[in-house]
């Protein structure tokens, strides 16, 4: 027998050169593909391009501000829920600890002043949120439900100290300048607060060991485990996140109403969760951006103003709301399709 090895038929590739050239991608098929990739963005221009035409008083610095301090108790909510729903959570108590907060911000402001009724607040959300993560991580409690529960017992909570009836209270000129009704220049005051606290959080998620460790958790917990991180501590930190914010959007209700009341907040939850969705954060978890988030919210908040200044009815207003949810889901689905099928 001959001792020769024969090569095993291998396929020829053909020079680098003599390559085919890649078929061209329709233009069309760019075009959707940007579309999808980026459907808040693309929703929020052409909004502000068809509102424009409908009313003359849509684009107005004041229109626009006024559109920005109304829905910045939102905004908070929406940031923290970004960092639960990008972990692979949902919290559902947001309003509810909004109302909670507002109440207990009015009944000690008298007795701690303005920085000790900030601290005892914020403490109050800290608390609520930390206990949905602990019902959640050692309970077992599906998040769902945890945090229906929060939202029951919140609301409760809020109705059992102020009695079911409003609170005024007196509250430190600062205070109401900050948190409530002051401006600088044409912007509210609110809306620079809350601007402040959305590049923070961006900061956090995107460039620091906490975000990527809360998107992990969000994309593969059983991996995170594995390679060392305490994934059920990072869900607790997420959930007090998002109770510290919820209060601090309370902050924001007392500062600009003057009063504690045991109602606010009614489906503030929902508008926050369908503003993380439509900024593209799927409910799967893993990935998300906190900018976006906001993008998702303008889409709702300039909604809701251009029906307000057509004089739609506030019926057909949650109508609409409804109709931009389910597109807004719909499109985040065939994203992330599209994503594995690249894959």
């Amino acid at each position: 027998m001959s001792n020769t090895v024969r090569p095993s038929a291998a396929v020829t590739m053909p020079p680098a050169g003599d390559l085919p050239p890649a078929a061209p991608v329709p233009p069309a098929a760019r075009i959707r593909a940007l579309l999808l990739q980026n459907v808040a963005v693309t929703g929020l221009v052409v909004l502000i391009i068809v509102s424009t035409l409908l009313s003359p008083h849509f684009l107005t610095a004041d229109n626009i501000f006024n559109v920005f301090r109304q829905w910045t108790m939102v905004g908070l909510i929406a940031i923290g829920l970004t960092f639960v729903i990008i972990s692979g959570g949902i919290d559902l108590s947001g309003g509810s600890i909004l109302a909670l907060s507002a109440v207990v911000g009015a009944v000690v402001a008298p007795h701690v002043g303005p920085i000790g009724m900030i601290a005892t607040v914020l403490l109050v959300g800290a608390a609520c949120g930390y206990v949905n993560g602990a019902v959640i991580t050692w309970g077992k409690v599906p998040p769902f439900v945890a945090t229906l529960g929060m939202m029951t017992v919140a609301r409760g909570l809020a109705l059992i100290i102020s009695e079911g009836r409003t609170i005024p209270t007196q509250l430190a000129p600062d205070f109401v300048f900050w948190f409530g009704r002051g401006y600088l220049g044409p912007v509210p005051a609110p809306v620079i607060l809350t601007a402040v606290v959305c590049v923070v959080a961006a900061v956090v998620l995107k460039y620091t060991s906490f975000g990527r460790f809360v998107c992990l958790v969000g994309d593969n917990p059983v991996g995170a485990h594995r390679s060392g991180l305490n994934v059920d501590g990072m869900k607790r930190s997420v959930y007090t996140l998002h109770g510290v914010l919820a209060a601090l959007a309370g902050l924001l209700f007392l500062g600009r109403l003057g009063v504690g009341e045991p109602t606010a907040g009614m489906l503030f939850e929902l508008s926050g969760i369908a503003a993380v969705v439509i900024g593209g954060t799927p409910f799967t978890g893993g990935v998300g951006s906190v900018a976006l988030s906001l993008v998702g919210l303008m889409v709702i908040g300039l909604t809701y103003n251009i029906l307000n200044l057509l004089s739609v009815s506030p019926y057909a207003q949650d109508v609409a709301r409804g109709v931009i949810i389910v597109i807004a889901v719909m499109f985040s689905i065939r994203r992330l399709a599209g994503g594995r099928g690249r894959h």
